[in-house]
C-alpha cells in the first residue's frame, strides 16, 4: 500500500482547522499550534459582557483530526522539504499549508502563544467594562460594530460613543448595510462621532483610560476607550523567504493557486487573513479558499501540475452578517436585491441575522467541526 502524501499545516485558526480536518483522511496531516486551543474570535466580543460564553468559544484541538496530528510548538524556519521547529525539529512534508492569520488588539484574538495570558487579558477587560459607565470605540470596522451592538445590548444603562472615520459603520460594505447598522445602533442608544479618528492610536493597541482625545481636538469624556482598529497580517514566517513579496496592507502576494513562492518551492501554499487572495480580511473569505485548497493541496501531494487546476476566484459580492446583541444585527446577502435587500430591513433583517449568526455566533459550529462536546449554555 502506497504511503499517504505528507501534509504539514502551519496554523491552527479557521483555514488551518478547515483544510487539516478535510484533508485527515486522505493526506498524512500534521498540524502545528502554539496555542492548546482554537479561540472563536467572533464570540470573544460577546463575551466581554457575558462571561459565560468565554469557555464555550476556547476550545481544545484534541478532537480535530483522526488520523493526523496536532503539534503544540512553533515553526522557525520553512525549507523547501518541510520546516524546522523552534526545537530544532525538523517535519517533512511533500506540501505545504502556511496559515498564520493575523493578530488584534486584545483580546479580540490572541497572537501570543500562552493561552492562560490571553484568557486573563480577557477576563480582566471584561472586569473593566463592566465597572464603566461610559465606553468609546474606536473604529466601525466588524468588531467595532459588533462590540457597540454587543454592549449596547448587554447594558442598556452604559453610555456608548462609537467613533467612525467616515459616514456610517464598515463603509468598505455596501452602503445600505452601513445605513441599517448606524440606524439600529442609534436606536439601542449608541452616540455615533462620524468623519472622527482617534489622536495616537494605530492598529494592534489595546485599551486605553479615558479620555478619548480625536486627531481634530476634540475631547470625549468617557470611562474607557476600547480600539478596534483592524487585524495586523502576520507574515513573518513567510517574508522570510527571499522570493516572497508583500503587497500595501502588508499580505502576502501569491500567484493564482494561492502559492508565495512557486518558483523556490512549488510545494508551498497559503491563505486567509495572511494572503492577498483578493478576499477581504474575514472568516467569508476563507470559508471560500478551504476547499479550493484542499484540492489543490491533494493534488499536489499526489504530484499533479497545479497549473492545470483553475486558478484560485476570490469573492465577487461576499455576504457580511453583523449581530448587534444576540437578537438584532443586519447582513448583506449575495443574492437577487430584493432577497440581498432583505437583509438589512428593520425586523426581516434583524430576524434573518440572529437566526443565521447572533444567536451563538457560530459557537455550535466551531465545536462540531473540532469535535468537542457540546457546551450548554453556549449562546452566553
Amino acid at each position: 500500500m502506497a504511503s499517504r502524501p505528507r501534509l504539514l499545516v502551519v496554523g491552527g485558526g479557521y483555514l488551518g482547522c478547515d483544510v487539516a480536518r478535510r484533508l485527515d483522511r486522505v493526506m498524512d496531516v500534521t498540524l502545528v499550534e502554539p496555542k492548546p486551543a482554537f479561540l472563536h474570535a467572533p464570540a470573544m466580543i460577546r463575551a466581554l459582557v457575558r462571561p459565560g460564553l468565554l469557555n464555550a468559544a476556547t476550545i481544545p484541538y484534541d478532537g480535530l483530526l483522526r488520523h493526523g496530528r496536532v503539534l503544540a510548538s512553533r515553526v522557525e524556519r520553512l525549507r523547501p522539504d518541510g520546516a524546522t521547529l523552534a526545537d530544532g525539529t525538523t517535519l517533512l512534508s511533500d506540501v505545504t499549508l502556511v496559515a498564520t492569520g493575523s493578530s488584534y488588539a486584545l483580546p479580540f484574538k490572541s497572537s501570543a502563544e500562552d493561552l492562560g495570558s490571553f484568557l486573563a487579558a480577557h477576563r480582566a477587560l471584561s472586569d473593566r467594562i463592566a465597572r464603566a459607565r461610559h465606553i468609546a470605540i474606536l473604529g466601525a470596522g466588524a468588531v467595532g460594530t459588533e462590540l457597540a451592538g454587543e454592549i449596547a445590548a448587554a447594558r442598556p444603562d452604559m453610555q456608548i460613543t462609537l467613533v467612525i472615520a467616515a459616514e456610517t459603520p464598515m463603509p468598505d460594505q455596501p452602503d445600505r448595510l452601513g445605513r441599517a447598522l448606524l440606524t439600529r445602533l442609534q436606536r439601542m442608544g449608541v452616540e455615533i462621532v462620524t468623519q472622527g479618528n482617534g489622536h495616537d492610536f494605530t492598529a494592534g493597541q489595546g485599551a486605553r483610560d479615558g479620555p478619548l482625545v480625536l486627531s481634530d481636538g476634540r475631547i470625549v469624556a468617557v470611562d474607557l476607550v476600547l480600539p478596534a482598529l483592524g487585524a495586523l497580517p502576520r507574515t513573518d514566517l513567510l517574508s522570510a523567504l527571499p522570493s516572497v513579496r508583500l503587497d500595501s496592507a502588508g499580505r502576502v502576494r501569491t500567484d493564482p493557486w494561492l502559492r508565495p513562492a512557486p518558483g523556490a518551492m512549488p510545494g508551498l501554499f497559503t491563505g486567509g487573513d495572511m494572503a492577498a487572495t483578493g478576499d477581504a480580511m474575514t472568516i467569508v473569505g476563507i470559508l471560500r479558499q478551504a476547499p479550493y485548497l484542499s484540492n489543490a493541496l491533494r493534488a499536489a501531494g499526489k504530484g499533479k501540475r497545479i497549473e492545470r487546476i483553475k486558478p484560485y476566484s476570490p469573492w465577487r459580492d461576499a455576504p457580511m452578517l453583523v449581530p448587534l446583541g444576540p437578537r438584532l444585527g443586519a447582513s448583506h446577502l449575495p443574492l437577487p436585491a430584493p432577497l440581498a435587500h432583505a437583509g438589512t430591513l428593520r425586523g426581516l433583517g434583524d430576524a434573518l441575522t440572529r437566526l443565521a449568526k447572533g444567536r451563538d455566533l457560530f459557537v455550535g459550529k466551531y465545536r462540531r467541526l473540532l469535535r468537542a462536546p457540546r457546551f450548554k449554555g453556549s449562546r452566553g
